[in-house]
């Protein structure tokens, strides 16, 4: 029951009158938000788009992904989704022009220690806010970086919100090396630290899986039996690319924004393509900036596993990189060796179902070779 400050007319009839809530006037800066499911390379991204001109610090909006959990249910409508991203979207980028709500943590990945703009970030906190801040949006127009997951379900309903303010960029890795990590996770956050989980899950009796489970079959939720994590992990990947090999493009509405494609393997190989994309909707030039962060995550790379040697990444076993490669075959193929190595040997069929799934990646994203974007 909702305490009313007022109780004059009745909610039928506040309808018929047609009273709504509603932000009526919103900035109009623009909003990245680098998406994808787990293990996919959000965090080599947000930071090179980061150190563009005008782009924040990532940020991490878990309360996005917690209402459109309610609305992949029908709990809330999509109106007010709407209209609770775009005041979502104004007060982040109010927030932030302040110094609110930033990272000192010196090692995280939205720190504003690892900006190059981290001086700029820092006097923020000694500046003039409140209309100070409104007017500094108006005229400087910063850019918000929103890092997510498994919003791609959202894309015409965000876009709806923000229209052409929204520059959506999926990311997306063959699901071979996503396996490690996306294996680890189940463990830690899925099984042992379940307080850690801050994304909702949906529950039937006493089976529980991903909130995107809702509408599946309660033999596709998760098993949280940990000696058959490497059979849910490759069970869990084939449900991921499912999704995206069934994906219907033409469906896609951006209502003036933008959605880039990025396969991580073709990116970190030759990444020009995306990076002007990207500048070119976000109005800002290639700066030092921008190059001097593309050399710290070594993008481009010969090697797909040799990235920029993040402590948390150490997890997951990817470096150092022990030996030296004469070309990427070998490496690719010295890395498929490894994986297998996860498995035992009543599971090669798992491992030939990954090795399967990974092939039949390779040939889908192909076609991000011509056309890497939809309007």
């Amino acid at each position: 029951m909702v305490f009313k400050f007022t109780n004059d007319i009745s909610l039928d009839e506040a309808k018929k009158r047609g009273r709504s809530l509603k932000k009526e006037v919103s900035f109009d800066n623009k909003v990245v938000f680098i998406n994808g499911f787990g293990a996919s390379g959000k965090t080599m991204l947000s930071p090179i788009i980061s150190s563009m001109d005008r782009v924040e610090s990532p940020v991490f909006p878990y309360e996005i992904q917690w209402i459109s959990s309610f609305l992949y249910q029908s709990k809330v409508d999509e109106e007010s989704y709407s209209k609770f991203i775009n005041q979502y979207c104004d007060n982040t980028i109010y927030n932030l022009t302040m110094g609110r709500n930033s990272n000192f943590r010196f090692t995280d990945i939205s720190s504003i220690f690892q900006s190059p703009k981290r001086f700029e970030f820092l006097k923020r906190i000694f500046k003039q806010g409140d209309n100070a801040s409104v007017d500094e949006i108006k005229t400087k127009k910063p850019i918000i970086n929103f890092t997510t997951s498994a919003l791609l379900l959202f894309l015409n309903e965000i876009s709806n919100a923000l229209t052409n303010r929204v520059l959506f960029v999926e990311t997306f890795r063959d699901p071979l090396y996503m396996f490690k990590q996306a294996k680890i996770n189940h463990k830690e956050v899925h099984v042992e630290r379940r307080e850690k989980n801050f994304t909702f899950e949906v529950f039937e009796k006493n089976e529980r899986s991903f909130y995107f489970d809702y509408y599946s079959k309660l033999d596709q939720f998760r098993n949280l039996d940990l000696s058959k994590s490497n059979e849910q992990i490759v069970k869990y990947l084939k449900r991921v690319y499912q999704f995206y090999f069934n994906f219907d493009f033409n469906k896609i509405d951006m209502k003036g924004g933008k959605v880039i494609f990025l396969p991580f393997e073709k990116f970190v190989l030759s990444p020009d393509k995306w990076i002007d994309e990207i500048l070119s909707f976000l109005d800002i030039k290639k700066t030092k900036n921008l190059l001097n962060e593309l050399k710290k995550q070594k993008v481009p790379r010969k090697i797909l596993t040799d990235g920029f040697k993040r402590s948390v990444y150490k997890r997951y076993k990817q470096y150092p990189i022990k030996k030296s490669y004469a070309n990427f075959i070998d490496a690719d193929n010295d890395y498929k060796d490894q994986i297998k190595l996860e498995f035992g040997k009543s599971e090669i069929e798992l491992f030939n179902q990954l090795l399967d799934l990974s092939n039949k990646y390779r040939d889908w994203s192909k076609k991000f070779e011509n056309k890497i974007s939809w309007v």
